[in-house]
C-alpha cells in the first residue's frame, strides 16, 4: 500500500507529461536500472525506466540518491521536471524537488507509450520546419 497523497496533492500521470513541464508531482514504479555514468566534473547520473498506469520514460537522477533505488520501488516525486535531452523528454528532479519510496512492487503499470521514445521538437524548431523554403511562394 502508497502512502497517502497530502490535501490538495494532485499526481499528474506520465502521458500528461509535456517538455519543460516543472514543480508537479508524479508516482512511478521502476522497472529497469541502468549502469550510472560518471560526467565530466565527476557527478554522478543514475538512469532508469520508470513506469505508472499510463506509460512509461527515461529518469534521471543526479548525485547519491539514486544508489538507494531498485526495480520494483515506487517512487513518489514532488517537484519533478520534464526536460529534454537530445530531442528525447526525460523525468528529473528538480533542485529542491523530493523524492520518496513510498511502496514496493503493487502497482499497476503500463510500459507503452514510452514518452522518451518520442522525438519532441522545440517551438522553434517547429517554426523553421514550417517556414517556406527558398523559391516557394509565401
Amino acid at each position: 500500500m502508497t502512502t497517502p497523497l497530502k490535501p490538495g496533492q494532485q499526481l499528474v500521470p506520465i502521458s500528461k507529461f509535456r517538455p519543460s513541464m516543472r514543480g508537479f508531482d508524479c508516482e512511478v514504479m521502476v522497472l529497469e536500472t541502468a549502469v550510472p555514468t560518471t560526467t565530466r566534473d565527476g557527478q554522478t547520473i543514475h538512469t532508469f525506466l520508470v513506469a505508472d498506469q499510463s506509460g512509461s520514460i527515461i529518469m534521471n537522477i543526479w548525485g547519491n540518491d539514486g544508489k538507494f533505488i531498485r526495480n520494483g520501488d515506487i517512487l513518489r516525486i514532488e517537484g519533478a521536471e520534464a526536460k529534454l535531452f537530445k530531442g528525447f523528454m526525460q523525468l528529473t528532479t528538480a533542485r529542491f524537488g523530493k523524492l520518496h519510496r513510498v511502496g514496493e512492487d503493487t502497482m499497476v503499470f503500463a510500459d507503452q507509450p514510452n514518452v522518451s521514445e518520442m522525438q519532441w521538437v522545440t517551438e522553434e524548431e517547429s517554426r523553421a520546419m514550417n517556414m517556406p523554403g527558398e523559391g516557394q511562394g509565401v
